[in-house]
Parts: structure tokens; sequence; C-alpha cells
């Protein structure tokens, strides 16, 4: 009889070329998380520091999202007519200095200033990186490769919760704003010299060179063709993203502000938020695999679900320390790791010439959505006399219902190549599509 051949990996398909541009992708989107995160655990030493209430602190957040639509849309439009490379190296030179600024800021207004220019340059790194991944993975493992991208939110995460650990006793919450220094000009090194332009892209260069001869009117550029050609698009998936961080980051932002509110020693606030950063690498893992498996609309809402009851159980179970661990790990894996699936299905709905500047500016309007979070999260509890634990739990729930209800009008694009995506992009589609429209 004949022995069994081995399972082939899916790993083996993908070539070194392929690597690098996830393990660049990857480094930019972890440097991104670990030098905004640290935010999220000294609010309350900067509203001590420079005199402000908490709630006032929390629009520090807002500042850094409200602006980022506006970067991701500059950025992707640029990424769109000159290549993905040299932006990426930008964005991330830029968010790094950003954060540099924030430490060595001397007063509130100052630290507002650098956290608006910093969301500007900060809006691409996740938009043009998913971007290199779908344009450079095989169709088949696309969803898998952003999932894996995806891992670098929670393994900054997971760095801001050691710098919290290591770096925060010793030189205090300025010093939290100095950990990226050094793996990012090493990134931009890398980047640099290692890693190649999207090859997609380049087989559309001549045609854009053409257009940019040609001397094409404001009415022809990628931001402005966005919303000419694909409005009712557009609008459902910018209002899908900022309900989805709107969801997110309640937990994402004012977990750490809450353990402090209860007086929780520094060293449980540290072991919570590394088991829910190791919960969210998990989660973005394994939400590839998920949504090749299940369609990216089932799994999403799935992971939302499950993710909105965990976080509820979370802060009403954070004084017994075996269950807060087992909710803070199912927290971050679903609620959190859901994220992995939301640059497939921006990725999957846009073409080439238009996708690092849909996906730019739609990333960063929902981003929007996680930073006026926390304010409103503050804002309500201190008005109707709320805790902070429902206010955490009541807004992650009703995020997700409404998240529900939004992913009823998006498109199911599993199985779908970008080939098709462009072959589907001149043809008018209602908001309710289904994939075979464009698969025959």
């Amino acid at each position: 009889m004949q022995a069994a051949q081995p399972k082939h990996r899916w790993y083996r398909d993908i070539n070194r070329t392929q690597w690098k541009v996830l393990i660049a992708a990857w480094g930019t989107w972890m440097l991104d998380a670990l030098d905004f995160l640290a935010i999220t655990f000294v609010l309350p030493d900067i509203a001590k520091a420079f005199d402000v209430s908490l709630g006032t602190t929390s629009l520090l957040l807002l500042a850094t999202y409200g602006v980022r639509w506006f970067g991701g849309l500059v950025f992707g439009s640029w990424s769109d007519r000159i290549g993905r490379k040299l932006p990426l190296i930008v964005t991330l030179i830029w968010f790094t200095v950003g954060a540099v600024a924030t430490g060595l800021s001397v007063s509130f207004t100052m630290l507002l200033v650098c956290r608006l220019i910093l969301g500007i340059g900060m809006a691409p790194g996740f938009s043009l990186g998913t971007t290199m991944v779908a344009e450079s993975w095989p169709e088949k493992y696309r969803a898998i490769g952003i999932g894996i991208l995806d891992t670098g939110w929670g393994i900054g995460a997971l760095g801001a919760a050691l710098a919290y650990q290591w770096v925060y006793p010793e030189f205090g919450w300025r010093g939290m704003f100095f950990v990226g220094l050094i793996p990012g000009a090493l990134l931009v090194l890398f980047i640099a010299l290692m890693v190649p332009e999207s090859e997609v892209w380049l087989r559309n260069r001549e045609a854009l060179r053409a257009k940019s001869r040609q001397h094409v009117a404001i009415g022809d550029r990628p931001a402005i063709q966005l919303f000419r050609r694909y409005p009712r698009r557009v609008a459902y998936l910018a209002l899908m993203m900022l309900v989805l961080c709107f969801g997110s980051w309640p937990f994402q932002g004012l977990f750490p502000t809450y353990l402090k509110s209860i007086n929780t020693a520094t060293s449980t606030i540290t072991v919570l938020t590394m088991t829910s950063a190791v919960g969210q690498v998990l989660g973005f893992f394994a939400s590839g695999f998920i949504a090749e498996k299940f369609g990216r609309r089932i799994a999403l809402a799935s992971m939302v679900g499950l993710g909105a009851i965990f976080v509820a159980l979370l802060v009403y179970q954070v004084h017994n320390l075996p269950v807060a661990l087992i909710c803070a790990f199912a927290s971050g894996f679903f609620l959190v790791g859901s994220s992995g699936i939301w640059g497939t299905i921006l990725t999957e709905n846009l073409p080439t010439e238009l996708r690092a500047t849909g996906v730019g500016f739609l990333y960063n309007v929902g981003v929007v959505g996680g930073g006026v979070a926390p304010f409103i999260v503050l804002a309500t509890i201190d008005r109707l006399q709320f805790s902070m634990s429902e206010g955490i739990a009541g807004f992650t729930i009703l995020a997700a219902i409404a998240a529900f209800v939004i992913l009823k009008f998006v498109r199911e694009t599993r199985g779908v190549s970008l080939h098709a995506v462009e072959e589907e992009a001149s043809k008018p589609q209602p908001v309710v599509a289904s994939v075979k429209s464009i698969q025959s």
C-alpha cells in the first residue's frame, strides 16, 4: 500500500519576496501600535502633569484619529500615483518622529499639536501595508497574509505593555514615547534596501504615467475618482469602519485607565493588558483562516459578537484574576483580532488605481470612530453617572449590534481575484451585490 503523501503546507507557496513585503508591512503596523498605544497607559499621568481633566486628556486620542482620514486620503492618492514603497517609508519616519516629539512636549497645547501631526503621518501605515500584501500574496492566501500583517498591532500592544512595566517606572510617561525610535530606524533601512515595489502597481504604471503626461484634470485624481465612481460603496464601507472601530476602542483605549481608576496594581495592569495583547496576536493570525473558511462577513460578525460578550464579562469580573485573564485573552482574540478581516474586505472592493486611496481613506475614516469612542464613553458616564465598567461594556455591545446590521449591506468577497475587481470596476453595482456577478 502506497504511503500517504504529506499534506501541502500553505506557507510553502509564499516566496521570499512576498515574505519581505509582509515583514515590512507587519513591522510598520507593529511600530504604529507601539507608538500610539503608549498613550493609553499614561492618560492619567498626562492629565496630572498638565493639570487638565481626564476627559480632556482623552481628546488626545481623538486628535490623533480625527485627522487620519486626511492623511490616509493624501498618502493613499500619492501612493496610487508613485508607488507603495516610498510612501510607506515616509509614514514610518513621520510617526516615529511624532512619537518622540510627544515625549518632548512641554505643554498640553504642544502635546495636542504633536498628536495631530502624528495622526496625519500615522494614517497610511496600515492601509499601505495592507495594499502591498494584497497585491503581492497569492489570491487564495490573501486574507491569511493580511491577518498575519495585523498581528503587528497585537505585538505593538504587547510592546506597549512591556514598556509600561519596564520603561515607565524608570523614565515616567515621557519615556514611553521613545521606545520605537531605534526599531523604526532599522525598519526604514530594511524597507529601503530589501523590499521591492508592488508588482501589481508596476503593471499599471505605464497607464498611470500616460495619464500624468496628459496633465489630467483634478477631477481625474484618485481621491476624486474614488467618490465619483463608488459613492454608495464608499458610504457603507465607511459606516462599517466607523462602527467597528468605535466598538473596539472603549476596550482598547480605556481598559488600562479603568484598571488604574479602581487602584489595580501596576503588575496586574501589565499582566491583563499583555494577556489581551497575546489574544490579539493570535486573533489576528486566526482571522485570515476564519475568513477564508467561512467568508468575510460571517467571520467578522461572529468575532465581533463574541468579543463584545467577553469585554462585558471582563470589566465585571476584573477582580477575579483567573476569570479576568481568560476574558482579557478572549476579548483581544475576538474583538480586536476581528480587525484582521477589515483590510481584506477593503482591498477586495477596490481596483488597483484606487486601492491605496480607498483603503487609506476608508480605514482612517473608521478610526475617527475609535478616536471619539473614549471621549464619548467618559462624557456619558460623567453626565449619566454610570460607572466606567458600564460605559465600556454598554458601548461595546451597542456597537456590535450595529455592526451586525451594517454587515448585511457589505459585499461578500471571498474568492474574488484582484483581476476580477479590475474588470468589475467600470460596471455600476448596487449596494448589495453577489460576488457571483464579478466571478462570471
